[in-house]
C-alpha cells in the first residue's frame, strides 16, 4: 500500500509539473497574441502619422482662422462705420478729418509703446537667461562667424610646410653648380690649350737651333 501511495504521490507530482508546464506555455501564447494584437505594425504605423498630421493641420487652421476673427472683431470695434460723405459740409468734413487724424496718431503712439515694451521684455528675457546659465555653469556658444573651406585651402597652399622640400631653391642650387661645373670645365680646357700653346713655342725654338 506505501508503494502504491508512493506511486500515486509520483503520478500527481508528474501530472502537476505537466499542467504548469501546459499553463504557462497557455499564458505565453495568450501574451504574444496580445502583443502581436496591439503592436504597431508599418502600416498601423504609417496611418497613425497621417492621422497625427491630419489632426495637426486641422489644428493649424482652426488657430489661424480664430487669429483672424479676433483681428476683423478688433478692426470693426475701433473702426467705426463713417457716415454719408457726400451730405456732409465743409466744416463736418474738416472735422471728421480732424478725428481720424488724432485717432492715427494715437495708434501709431500705442504700437510703439508696445514696440517698446516688447524689446523690453525680449532684452530681460536674455539677461535672466544668461544668469541662470551663469548660475547653473552652463556655457552659452558663441555665434562664430562662417569661414569657407576653399579660403582655409588656398591660405594653406599658399603657406609652405617646414617640413616639405623648396623646390624653387632646390632648383636655384641645381642651376647655380650647372653654372660652377661649366667655369671649371672652361678653365680646364684652357689649362690644356695653355700647354699646347707652351708644347709648339718650344717645339719652334728647338727648330730655329738647329
Amino acid at each position: 500500500m506505501a508503494d502504491e501511495d508512493r506511486a500515486l504521490t509520483e503520478d500527481e507530482k508528474k501530472a502537476r509539473k505537466k499542467a504548469d508546464r501546459e499553463r504557462k506555455r497557455q499564458e505565453a501564447r495568450d501574451a504574444a497574441e496580445k502583443k502581436k494584437r496591439f503592436a504597431l505594425t508599418p502600416e498601423k504605423k504609417r496611418k497613425l502619422r497621417l492621422l497625427i498630421m491630419k489632426m495637426a493641420t486641422d489644428n493649424l487652421k482652426g488657430e489661424q482662422q480664430k487669429r483672424l476673427e479676433a483681428r476683423k472683431n478688433f478692426i470693426e470695434q475701433r473702426l467705426k462705420p463713417l457716415d454719408d460723405l457726400s451730405s456732409m459740409s465743409d466744416a463736418q468734413l474738416k472735422s471728421l478729418c480732424q478725428d481720424l487724424h488724432n485717432q492715427l496718431k494715437a495708434t501709431e503712439e500705442n504700437r510703439y509703446d508696445f514696440e517698446l515694451k516688447v524689446r523690453k521684455q525680449d532684452y530681460d528675457i536674455n539677461e535672466l537667461t544668461i544668469k541662470i546659465n551663469d548660475i547653473k555653469g552652463k556655457f552659452v556658444k558663441p555665434s562664430l562667424k562662417k569661414v569657407s573651406k576653399t579660403e582655409q585651402k588656398l591660405n594653406k597652399i599658399k603657406k609652405p610646410k617646414e617640413d616639405e622640400p623648396n623646390f624653387i631653391n632646390m632648383a636655384n642650387l641645381k642651376q647655380s653648380t650647372n653654372k660652377f661645373a661649366l667655369k671649371e670645365e672652361q678653365a680646364e680646357e684652357e689649362k690644356i690649350n695653355f700647354r699646347d700653346q707652351v708644347q709648339l713655342k718650344s717645339a719652334k725654338e728647338h727648330k730655329e737651333e738647329e
